[in-house]
């Protein structure tokens, strides 16, 4: 009779764990039945019969090795990795370790799952060369004798090994292949410009795969999302755009991350650009935004986005509020400062004397300080037709003012 007591007892609670998985629960249970005891399997596990031999000693987690990684990377005080806490950098350091030898199960003891959120997504910011990653991911939670264990399942590029090296190399060749070119210009600004153009001119919007995320939301794992889908396959979202670019310019040794925002409008949506440090000054830039289609369907490259203060940010972006991003008041190399197109109030004579460096491209763009100068200079120039004291500017003109309000472009 004690027995069968024993044997209904753990019948039942296996009955219990069998619902709360089959219900998607993430549970941490220990069950103990007195005079009801057998020895546990080598190896085996709530999650199947995956054994880990040597995790308590695990070579991973050497503290040579793991400050070794210290070397292989530059992190820069704007770093997700440098927002955490101690134990977090900690965990940081443990999951790239993995990451860096192939192993993309984690399982880590005594590590709760806010811990491993908070590390990973770190992880993940820094380094978009591990584009096979997704921030989508499975986890579970049990205790192994006294000790918790936390697993975790990340969703992944592919389930083929070998297909992710494929893939990896892929995106590095596309990296080196950029870089070199831009390491051929002249300057840092023609270094990032040169970078920004080759993303815009080398990459189609992927409409298809933004309706998808519209629609499913962050548990999707789409290339378009990745530095791999911009760099390699040459279409992306907004995220692929940010990835590929900070990716180019880590390897250009510049310091720049990511921004997570929202478009400023009446229909706000989700949105990510980027930050680079250039002079030790920061600026904003976002190649999704400079790649507009027109109208007629046909793809151009603008530069309205290209490197941007705070100030300038403000008209067309919101920034996320629980983000550490840096304060970004460069303006020497936004790109209508950068090349004399930026004026604070509005002259006459100035404006000639752009339109007549441009009068090659057959238009006139300018950017000035705020949209109140914009619309006296829209004022004089249009409405009174004083660009037709313009000698060479004659007949029909098309003109157009920015979303922020402040760039003015008239066609002829």
């Amino acid at each position: 009779m004690r027995n069968r007591r024993h044997i209904y007892t753990a019948v039942l609670a296996m009955s219990m764990l069998l619902l709360m998985l089959m219900s998607g629960c993430s549970i941490s249970l220990d069950f103990s039945f007195g005079g009801f005891s057998s020895p546990k399997p080598e190896g085996s596990s709530l999650f199947g019969n995956t054994s880990y031999p040597d995790w308590e000693e695990n070579s991973l987690d050497n503290s040579d090795y793991l400050s070794s990684l210290d070397k292989k990377f530059t992190y820069y005080p704007t770093s997700a990795k440098n927002k955490l806490y101690r134990d977090e950098q900690e965990l940081y350091q443990r999951i790239l370790a993995r990451i860096e030898n192939d192993q993309f199960t984690f399982r880590f003891e005594d590590i709760s799952n806010d811990t491993f959120k908070a590390a990973y997504y770190a992880v993940l910011d820094d380094h978009p060369e591990y584009f096979w990653l997704s921030k989508s991911y499975s986890y579970g939670e049990y205790r192994q004798g006294a000790q918790s264990v936390l697993k975790v399942e990340p969703s992944l590029f592919s389930d083929d090994t070998a297909t992710i090296h494929q893939a990896a190399k892929d995106l590095e060749k596309a990296v080196k292949n950029i870089v070199a070119g831009a390491e051929q210009q002249e300057n840092l600004f023609y270094k990032v410009k040169y970078v920004h153009d080759y993303i815009i001119d080398h990459t189609v919007y992927d409409t298809e795969s933004m309706e998808q995320v519209f629609d499913a939301g962050e548990s999707i794992q789409l290339h378009a999302a990745t530095a791999y889908g911009c760099l390699v396959e040459h279409k992306a979202i907004c995220s692929g755009y940010a990835a590929a670019f900070q990716l180019v310019m880590q390897r250009l040794g510049i310091e720049c991350g990511r921004v997570n925002g929202m478009k400023r409008s009446e229909t706000a949506e989700s949105h990510q650009w980027n930050y680079v440090c250039l002079d030790n000054e920061y600026y904003y830039l976002d190649a999704t935004w400079d790649d507009p289609v027109r109208p007629d369907g046909v793809q151009t490259r603008t530069y309205e986005y290209f490197l941007l203060s705070d100030d300038d940010l403000a008209y067309t972006h919101t920034i996320d509020e629980d983000q550490n991003v840096p304060v970004c008041s460069g303006t020497k190399y936004n790109f209508y400062v950068y090349n004399g197109l930026y004026f604070i109030t509005y002259d006459f004579d100035k404006i000639r004397t752009v339109a007549d460096k441009m009068a090659a491209d057959n238009s006139l763009t300018v950017k000035f300080s705020v949209p109140e100068v914009l619309s006296a200079a829209q004022n004089d120039l249009i409405d009174n037709q004083r660009i037709f004291s313009i000698g060479y500017i004659t007949g029909h003109i098309t003109y157009s003012v920015s979303s922020s309000g402040c760039i003015l472009t008239i066609n002829y």
